[in-house]
């Protein structure tokens, strides 16, 4: 693949990787995402258990920055799995009624 401006472009619009860096929360989802997944080598997480730790993160966060994080971490995690995003993938493991988060090779690559 060249790395010409137009494929540069594109690949900025449509990689996961690239919307990460880009976006507007990309210091709070790179830095949480680090912590509950790489920094601790955890391949897979529970909802229940990544809602915690992001609920912790940003009640922190929003005493400072409450204007520009008006989400739930639920609501935030749903995001970041979205299609449209890309950056984690959300999943049942058997026997669990209980969704589970891993990240996508775009988030780890970004991050």
């Amino acid at each position: 693949m060249s790395l010409e401006f137009i494929t540069l472009d594109r690949l900025r619009h449509t990689h996961p990787a690239w919307r990460l860096l880009c976006s507007d929360h990309a210091p709070l989802i790179a830095s949480f995402l680090h912590r509950a997944f790489i920094e601790h080598n955890h391949r897979i997480v529970s909802e229940s258990d990544l809602i915690e730790k992001l609920e912790d993160d940003l009640f922190i966060l929003k005493q400072d920055h409450a204007e520009s994080l008006p989400r739930t971490a639920s609501d935030y995690l749903d995001d970041w799995a979205s299609n449209e995003k890309g950056w984690l993938r959300k999943f049942y493991v058997d026997r669990s009624d209980e969704p589970h988060f891993d990240l996508t090779p775009a988030t780890e690559k970004a991050i």
